[in-house]
Parts: structure tokens; sequence; C-alpha cells
């Protein structure tokens, strides 16, 4: 296809904006035309790079002069001919589609980053309980090698016995 109407009907498709009989002559036409497929892996890999531009942001009395040069750009048409007002509808309607999509692509997409977000938190919590209980076992495990030395309970038991930790306890409370 190499007319501009062809393409932008091929653009209409991909945005899901075309009526199910046009949809279905782009599909036919798919399937029986290799240079239609070209071209619409060439529309869709320009909208993939679309998607990784960095999104900007209007000043902000952008669409109060977008709204005013449509209205004007309208009257303009209409006082040439009787004929412009379906084209025109059709544009605007065309346009207020596509943001539609747009739109829902972008709520889409923030949709996700804050499920994402929300499951990296929870997973890292989840994880962090582990180490918390180490942190609190530190004092024990940073003495380990010394606790080892030991042996058993019944090592401890006899010294216990014996008063060693008898005296030292009643030299610490004078």
């Amino acid at each position: 296809m190499s007319t501009d109407k062809e393409k932008e009907e091929l653009v209409a498709y991909l945005d899901g904006e075309l009526p199910d009989e046009a949809a279905s002559r782009i599909e036919k036409s798919l399937v029986e035309d290799a240079s239609v497929r070209r071209d619409v892996e060439q529309l869709t890999k320009s909208f993939d790079l679309l998607d990784l531009l960095p999104a900007s942001q209007a000043s902000d009395g952008f669409a109060e002069k977008t709204l005013t040069a449509i209205r004007t750009q309208s009257s303009e048409t209409k006082a040439e001919s009787t004929d412009a007002d379906a084209p025109v509808e059709t544009t605007s309607s065309n346009y207020s589609q596509r943001a539609i999509v747009w739109g829902i692509r972008a709520a889409a997409f923030f949709g996700l980053m804050f499920a994402a977000t929300l499951g990296f938190n929870g997973a890292f919590r989840q994880n962090s309980e582990p180490i918390d209980e180490l942190l609190t076992e530190l004092p024990i495990l940073q003495r380990l090698d010394e606790y080892q030395e030991i042996g058993d309970v019944e090592f401890l038991k006899s010294l216990n016995e014996s008063g060693l930790f008898n005296e030292r306890d009643e030299a610490a409370q004078d």
C-alpha cells in the first residue's frame, strides 16, 4: 500500500478504529498481499519506538490553543463548503478515539508499574524476615566459635556446680 489514505486506514486498523467491514477488508489484504504485511510491520515498529520516547508535557495553554485552532479551521471550512461537515466531524472523532486509546494504554502502563512495585515491595518484605532474625541473633553468632568449644550442656552444669560463677556474681553485686 503506498497511498496516504491506505496507510491512514492501516493506522486506524491497528488502533482498532475501523468498522468491522473495513477491518475485514484489511485483514483479507494482509493475508493476500506481502506489501501490506510489510507496511503493518513498519507501522507496528514505529508505534513501538514511539512508546520508548520520553513523555513530554504540553504547556498550560496547549489544549485551549489547539481547540481554538480547530474551531477556527472548522469555521473556515464551513464557510468554504457546506459538504465539509462530515470530514471535519470524522477527523475530530478520529482524534478523540486515538486520544482515548492512548489514554487507556497509559493507564494500563501505570497500572502495571503500580502492580510491579507492590509485588517487589511484598517480595522484599517477605524475604527480609530471615535477615531480621539473624540480626537479633548477631551477638550469639559473633561468639559462636567460643560456644562450640564448650561442647555440651553437661560441662556448663559442672562449672555451675563448682561455684566458679557464684564468686564472680557476688563480687559484681558488691
